[in-house]
């Protein structure tokens, strides 16, 4: 690293490693929350009254509501965080999402619950790029994915975790209190963050997201988060359908499969991270790159669940490994009063892959999921390719 290059590893001091573990555990506690959010509605939506689901329509956007408007405010909230102070704006933000899940809790009309999605959502977005901003610089460059593993587990287990215990409430009558237990955990997030995250990097003048993308290499990095998450979450929620469609695992019966897939996820995000710092964030990033695409392919081969179950496993692990070392390697390409605006933009292009791919994949036809998982293989190639021609390590 020369002299002048101020990126986000060379800025802050160390802080004791107690006080790291305490400040990822916080920062995980409000990830798992903020995804929780994003994935309960779906698993509740078959338990709601009618007057908050009117019409064909209505499931839909409420479905993606939150989606698009945690999207549209991580763009704005990252400048904000930048120049405010990072833990501030997450505390605000975990507040706000706590008001939101209280919102929806008493919803009683489809207006009152489309606001309380779009405020959770909005909510969402500024805590996520804040939280992930802090996350990356909590701990020194050459321990990060360690880190951003540990964080991103916390998000992962919101799947075997949050979305059985939402089933099983709206099966009882009691679908609004999951939205009463997101109001304790987001609030517990905010606490924790307060007491525990140090605030990091220099506030400056206002940042341009623009200046940011600017760099060929940021551009690069945020390309290939929006192929891999963009292509490989609506590959995983399709699953679902597929398993049903072609009687492998009925729909009544996928609790499991889905709380496997989330412990799944989480242990490869939090056991990998220490290799992903020990061979180097950019080396891991392509291995797993390379196998994810080989078990991807396998998949298209299955013939059997014995051969089905451990590449769909491997799948979830490798592709939740991916994710912790890819964010601490985009978080070296900026200088430190850049961090939040650059994870608002990764947060943002996380969404918006999600949705092109939704858009373009097939579901339905003959071989439909087959064809769905070629995309995916496709722009797990692209998202490879662009971190090998643009991307290098950052050295320290």
């Amino acid at each position: 690293m020369q002299p002048n290059d101020r990126t986000a590893a060379a800025i802050d001091a160390e802080i004791p490693r107690a006080q790291e573990r305490l400040a990822i555990l916080a920062l995980a506690i409000a990830a798992f929350a903020l995804n929780l959010n994003m994935l309960v509605l779906g698993a509740v939506l078959p338990f709601l009254p009618d007057e908050l689901t009117p019409g064909d329509d209505a499931e839909s956007t409420l479905l993606g509501a939150a989606a698009l408007c945690s999207a549209l405010a991580a763009l704005v909230a990252g400048p904000i965080a930048d120049r405010v102070g990072r833990k501030r704006l997450l505390v605000i933000g975990m507040i706000a999402f706590a008001a939101s899940s209280a919102l929806q809790a008493f919803a009683s009309s489809y207006s009152w619950m489309l606001a309380g999605r779009a405020l959770s959502g909005a909510a969402v977005g500024a805590a996520y790029a804040s939280a992930s901003a802090l996350a990356a610089v909590v701990v020194p460059y050459e321990r990060r994915s360690a880190a951003m593993g540990a964080f991103t587990a916390g998000m992962f287990l919101a799947l075997p975790l949050g979305l059985p215990l939402a089933t099983w409430l709206g099966a009882n009558g009691s679908w609004s209190s999951i939205f009463w237990a997101q109001l304790a955990i987001g609030l517990l997030g905010a606490f924790l963050a307060w007491r525990n995250v140090p605030e990091r990097g220099r506030r400056s003048e206002w940042v341009d997201p623009r200046d940011v993308i600017r760099s060929g290499p940021v551009s690069a990095a945020l390309a290939a988060t929006m192929l891999h998450n963009g292509s490989f979450i609506p590959v995983v929620l399709l699953s679902g359908l597929w398993l049903d469609q072609e009687g492998i695992v009925p729909k009544s019966e996928q609790g499991q499969v889905w709380i496997l897939l989330g412990l799944c996820s989480a242990v490869g995000s939090l056991a990998f991270g220490r290799v992903a710092d020990r061979i180097g964030k950019r080396n891991f990033v392509l291995l797993s790159s390379a196998l994810l695409i080989g078990c991807l392919l396998g998949i298209t081969r299955a013939t059997s669940m014995a051969m089905l179950a451990p590449l769909g496993l491997a799948v979830a692990a490798i592709a939740s490994a991916r994710t912790g070392p890819l964010q601490a390697l985009t978080s070296g390409l900026v200088p430190s009063y850049q961090l939040a605006t650059l994870m608002g933009l990764r947060s943002f292009a996380m969404q918006f892959g999600v949705y092109l791919f939704s858009l373009a994949a097939p579901s339905s036809g003959d071989g439909w999921y087959r064809n769905a998982i070629y995309a995916a293989v496709a722009c797990q190639a692209a998202s490879y390719a662009l971190i090998r021609t643009f991307v290098k390590e950052v050295r320290t």
